[in-house]
């Protein structure tokens, strides 16, 4: 999406987990992805399975260093800047094949860690 970066994803999981805690950022991101595409005439893009995973890295971390501002989180957190950073869970058939795009699918190469 044009105007929305990678890092202004991590930051919205960063502020929600801050906010809200780890599992109503998952929710808030998934609601706020999917009326961002429906806003924006571009449904299809929203992706399940790539959305829950990066919220629940994301703010598996931020729950785990409060107090950090963005910029230090980013500092001590610079995996999240690699976009390509979920084909380290996923092999690029299960990522991008059809079914997680419509509903989240569990890592096949190495588990996410704790779901919230």
């Amino acid at each position: 999406m044009s105007g929305f970066a990678h890092l202004d994803h991590v930051r919205v999981v960063y502020l929600y987990t801050r906010r809200a805690g780890r599992e109503a950022a998952v929710e808030l991101t998934r609601a706020g992805l999917r009326t961002l595409t429906g806003k924006l005439g571009v449904p299809e893009k929203y992706h399940e399975t790539v959305t829950v995973a990066w919220a629940r890295l994301v703010s598996e971390r931020a729950a785990a260093e409060p107090g950090r501002d963005f910029t230090a989180f980013i500092d001590g957190n610079p995996r999240f800047l690699r976009k390509d950073l979920l084909e380290d869970y996923y092999s690029r058939e299960v990522l991008f094949g059809a079914e997680a795009r419509t509903r989240f699918v569990e890592p096949d190469q190495r588990p996410l860690g704790p779901s919230p």
